[in-house]
This record gives structure tokens, C-alpha cells and sequence, in this order.
């Protein structure tokens, strides 16, 4: 491994001299519905449509039914490996800068503007430094110079970025059997990583020491079946979507059980997936099943519920979720139509 090696990035200019890219952007806020409507075919799953804030009512739902004030803004992607598309956008992660990173099966990182114009691409299927087998996780500490960390799923470690590219180290450990989120403590730059197939929670330093592993499988407090998605709150306290067991576990600083959430008001989990906690400490948990994001306080209090069939105008599945540091602009990665969803709270 060679410290400081720069990943190959695919430059925008390089993307525009490309005989066969295409613009995978599709601006759809306050347009009309139907297939296509300001998308380009290529973007559109079969049979897809895009809407504006008026399809099907125009919003998500507060607990209390009323009208949410989030509306859709944009949306980019499709299935495909041209520059601007994925195969299963698994993750998504902004700067400080407002760039959205996302990685998805393709094994590599794209980077976008915050309106979806493509910025650059790093990484190839490999197990070379910055190359991916099956990137899943990222986490990007916005604390500390927007320093980017990468879940490499399948080839069992973690990889390490700076915002432009630039590789910085990579580290590797038994327990990095299926690597499936990544959450940052705000306080310390500690990592979480939650690994999908052990059911266990690791915490390292940033350099990759391991502090304390939590949890293995079983049903209990502080168990886990399936960890999916990873999050903190200012307070350290972590967040862990335990899918397979239908709860949302939350642990304190020092890995102990806190509460587990089970329910939405009156909704119960079907499957919980992507987590993450706003800088004003709103947990945001996506359920793919549902086709649902809801809002809780650190407490679990539901405070919001979107219904998103209601604001995107067509099925979706929910895989990851995250906001830019007002929580107004809110960024969501989907499996079904593989796309990015740019989300506005008025």
C-alpha cells in the first residue's frame, strides 16, 4: 500500500468528450407528471414517471396526517454504468461543500453537484488501493476536512479519501465480513462500522484501531440480525438500523443499550434500512418496504412520516438518506429506479 496515491478520477471534461454520455440529470421540481416529464428516457426505469409537488397530493404526511413541507426538486441516475448512472445506489453522503457522493455495485464513487451535474468518478472493480469491490458505507466527516470513508463490502475493508480523490490509507479485519454502513462519532472522528453478516458493531479510531466491538446475533438489547444502517447524534450516541429485527437500537457513547423503536406512531417497521441523524439531531430511518422516511427526535418520537409513491410519483425503495447541515436539502438513494432524489423541506 502506498500512502498518498491519487485515485483515477473521471474528470467532467473527460465525461462531456465521451461520444455516448448522456445527462442523467432530471429537473422535475413545480413540472407536470408523466413519463419523462423533463427526464430523459434513459433515466426512466420501465414505465417510471416523474412528478413534481402535485403528484398524487404533493407531500409526505405529519404524524398527525397534515401536509409535509417537503417537496421534489430533482432527480438523477437510472440503471446503467455510463457516467451519471447506477446499479443499486447503495449510499449517499454530502460535504461541506455541498457535493453528493454515492456509491452503488458499479464499484465506484461518483460526485455530483448539489443540482446533479456530474463532478468526477473514482475508482474500478478491484482490490487494488482505490479500486472497490462492491463499495457500501460511506461516511464523510464533515468536522475534519471532508475526509471520505468507504465500506470496500467485498473486498473486507475500509478505504480513506480526501474530498478530491486523493487516497490516504485503507485498513482491513476479520470481523469485515459484509461491511454495510458506516457512521462517524462527531466528537471524536471515531467509526462505527456495522457488519451486515456477523451482526456486529466495531468501533475504530480514524486511523483504524479498533476500540471496542459491540453487539453478534440474537434478538436482545444491544443484539443484532442484519445491521443495515449506521448513524450519530452530536452526543455520540449511536443509531443502528437492526433490520431483520425491526428496530431501531440506539446505544450510548460507550456502546451500551439505550432504547430500542420498534413502531412509527402506528406504523411498525417492515424493514429499516439507510439511518441518519441531522445536525440537529432529527434521526431520519428509511424503510424500503413502506416506501417510507420517517423523522424521530433522539427519543423516538415520530415526528414526521413521508409516503414517498406520494412525492416522487412512482414505487421506490428506499436504501440511504442524508441532509445538508440545515436539514432543508435532502439527498435519497433508491434501489428500484436507481436514482438520487433531491428533496426540499419549506
Amino acid at each position: 500500500m502506498t500512502d498518498g496515491i491519487v485515485a483515477s478520477w473521471l474528470c467532467v471534461a473527460a465525461i462531456a468528450a465521451c461520444s455516448d454520455a448522456v445527462d442523467t440529470r432530471a429537473e422535475v421540481g413545480g413540472g407536470g407528471a408523466g413519463a419523462g416529464a423533463g427526464i430523459p428516457s434513459t433515466t426512466l426505469a420501465s414505465g417510471g414517471a416523474a412528478t413534481g409537488s402535485g403528484g398524487h397530493g404533493g407531500g409526505g404526511q405529519g404524524e398527525g396526517g397534515e401536509s409535509s413541507p417537503l417537496v421534489l426538486v430533482g432527480a438523477w441516475g437510472g440503471l446503467g454504468t455510463e457516467p451519471g448512472q447506477f446499479v443499486e445506489p447503495s449510499s449517499v453522503e454530502l460535504d461541506t461543500a455541498g457535493f453528493v457522493y454515492v456509491a452503488g455495485h458499479e464499484d465506484r464513487v461518483q460526485k455530483f453537484t448539489g443540482e446533479g451535474e456530474l463532478v468526477a468518478i473514482w475508482g474500478t472493480s478491484g482490490a487494488g488501493d482505490g479500486q472497490f469491490n462492491h463499495p457500501h458505507g460511506l461516511a464523510i466527516d464533515r468536522a475534519r476536512g471532508d475526509i471520505v470513508y468507504i465500506g470496500d463490502q467485498e473486498n473486507g475493508r475500509v478505504q480513506v479519501f480526501t474530498p478530491d480523490g486523493t487516497f490516504v490509507r485503507l485498513w482491513t479485519d476479520p470481523q469485515f465480513q459484509h461491511i454495510h454502513d458506516v457512521g462517524i462519532d462527531p466528537s471524536t472522528g471515531d467509526l462505527f462500522i456495522g457488519d451486515y453478516e456477523l451482526d456486529v458493531l466495531q468501533r475504530f479510531t480514524a486511523t483504524g484501531e479498533q476500540v471496542e466491538e459491540l453487539g453478534g446475533t440474537g434478538t436482545g438489547p444491544g443484539q443484532f440480525d442484519g445491521i443495515w444502517g449506521v448513524s450519530t447524534d452530536s452526543a455520540g450516541n449511536v443509531y443502528v438500523a437492526d433490520t431483520f429485527n425491526q428496530r431501531i437500537q440506539k446505544l450510548d457513547a460507550n456502546g451500551a443499550f439505550v432504547a430500542q423503536w420498534q413502531t412509527a406512531g402506528e406504523d411498525a417497521f417492515m424493514k429499516p434500512t439507510g439511518v441518519f441523524v441531522d445536525a440537529t439531531d432529527v434521526v431520519h430511518v428509511c424503510d424500503s418496504v413502506a416506501e417510507t422516511v420517517y423523522r424521530f427526535d433522539v427519543d423516538g418520537a415520530l415526528l414526521e412520516r413521508w409516503y414517498l409513491p406520494d412525492i416522487l410519483g412512482e414505487p421506490s425503495e428506499p436504501e440511504d438518506i442524508v441532509t445538508d447541515e440545515t436539514g432543508e436539502h435532502v439527498y435519497l438513494v433508491e434501489v428500484l429506479n436507481h436514482r438520487v432524489y433531491h428533496l426540499l423541506r419549506q
